[in-house]
């Protein structure tokens, strides 16, 4: 395993990552950071690095979902991995492989980021190119802390880069509050900088606003739990999701399992891209031996049992696919199905989590008194499950964290929509510790300003 936050990451080793990335370089291997990042292919280089650390298996490549699923009960372990029993039993020891990868696979995305906004400014291109880049290094940068504050609470800000043995390695763990202030800093320079549209694969400017309203909901979400001032997150949240669904740059597919199986649709607004050169392996862990696959996670019966009426979009997701032999069918999770190849795309934002945080936005700014609204929303998502709400029910939070299960199962959302709303521990019978996973036993051991007392409690 490579301990890429204990060490420095003197080497920078950088890769195309598909057949249809739009950045024409030459890939730069194994060479000092200074030196690799001097021109404007050097840059291009880099930038290509840094999407490419987000593809990690040990990221977005494979466990960033799965144990998202696993964690939430919406996953289902069926093979041999006693790392992931750790998430699906809510029982991980803190130094769980799993744990360790994701923690350094995220934070070497930071490095590479930090990199690119460092020694950027001199080099000698385009401007409105080179700002364009740093700005994606900035939404990237956020992007990898926000991932880890959700799991892990208070982490290090990591802000430069780690050229040899320097203190920027042993960066102490700061507050959930501290972490999200920075994060929307900087995603607010990110959306000053980023001006270009490259398509989905790569940072673009409505992406931005769609991850500001995303952090913006999470942030507002923990301050409601800590008893402090949520309402203007949940605005700020509910403005940029406005912002993203007014932009009229994207539209909701008609049919659901085409976000999926076509790579170029209306509806996301970023996503990594993959292809046989350069796989993920969602698939080949998602489904079971009979269709090629591991056979390690699948989902869960009360994943399966929880879509209610003619869910169209259960139809799609627990379809039955044709053996490899020919002699009977099996189900594997359908958002991913290119097990041969590993080439799905992994979706970070799309158009319908922006409908969905308009929903919740609106309930917790206004309540029911909204309820017009905040059907509207939910229901441009569900016209795709041929099942319309016309109530919010009971508990109108639940409606929606359930219409967001339903929507997004396996896509790395369901554990921390729990988690951040507060209904993690009565759901699944956890306790209040196990919300937060453990800080990674390496970086207790290595980091000289995080000790076993700065631990998560618990563990």
């Amino acid at each position: 395993m490579k301990k890429l936050l204990y060490i420095a990451k003197i080497a920078l080793v950088f890769f195309l990552f598909g057949c249809e990335s739009n950045l024409n370089v030459q890939p730069v291997a194994s060479i000092d950071a200074n030196e690799a990042i001097k021109d404007a292919n050097g840059l291009n280089s880099a930038l290509n690095g840094l999407y490419n650390d987000f593809q990690s298996d040990s990221y977005y490549g494979r466990d960033l979902f799965i144990l998202n699923e696993l964690s939430a009960n919406d996953g289902k372990r069926t093979g041999t991995s006693l790392d992931y029993q750790q998430f699906e039993n809510h029982s991980i020891l803190s130094d769980n492989a799993n744990i360790e990868s994701l923690w350094s696979s995220a934070f070497g995305a930071i490095n590479t980021a930090n990199n690119i906004i460092e020694r950027a400014t001199p080099i000698e291109m385009d401007e409105a190119t080179k700002e364009n880049i740093i700005g994606e290094a900035y939404f990237l940068r956020t992007l990898a802390h926000f991932d880890m504050v959700k799991l892990y609470g208070g982490i290090p800000y990591k802000s430069k880069s780690t050229q040899g043995v320097s203190d920027e390695i042993n960066a102490a763990r700061i507050s959930v509050e501290e972490t999200y202030n920075l994060m929307l800093a900087d995603l607010l320079v990110a959306k000053e900088k980023v001006t270009i549209e490259k398509g989905n694969f790569f940072v673009n400017p409505v992406a931005i606003d769609a991850l500001l309203a995303r952090v913006e909901l999470y942030y507002a979400s923990y301050l409601l739990q800590m008893g402090g001032d949520s309402e203007v997150h949940f605005q700020k949240a509910l403005t940029y999701a406005e912002a993203v669904i007014s932009s009229g740059k994207y539209e909701l597919e008609p049919a659901f399992g085409d976000v999926f199986t076509t790579k170029e649709n209306t509806e996301v607004i970023f996503q990594l891209n993959y292809s046989a050169q350069d796989r993920n392996r969602m698939s080949y862990y998602l489904s079971p031996i009979s269709l090629g696959g591991r056979g390690e996670v699948t989902f869960s019966t009360s994943l399966k049992n929880s879509y209610k009426g003619n869910d169209l979009r259960s139809d799609f997701i627990f379809q039955d696919f044709p053996t490899l032999d020919g002699s009977a069918t099996s189900k594997r999770v359908a958002k991913y199905q290119d097990t041969a190849n590993g080439a799905d795309a992994i979706i970070i934002l799309r158009l319908a989590d922006m409908y969905l945080i308009k929903a919740e936005a609106h309930f917790m700014l206004e309540g029911i008194a909204e309820q017009d609204k905040i059907l509207e929303a939910i229901n441009e998502v569900r016209s795709r499950s041929n099942d319309p709400l016309v109530n919010l029910g009971s508990d109108p939070l639940k409606t929606i964290l359930d219409e967001r299960r339903w929507e997004f199962c396996f896509e790395g959302h369901r554990w921390t929509d729990l988690v951040r709303t507060g209904r993690a521990t009565n759901l699944l019978g956890i306790s209040k510790n196990a919300t937060l996973y453990p800080l990674p036993l390496k970086e207790i051991q290595t980091n000289t300003n995080i000790n076993q007392e700065d631990q998560n409690p618990g563990y």
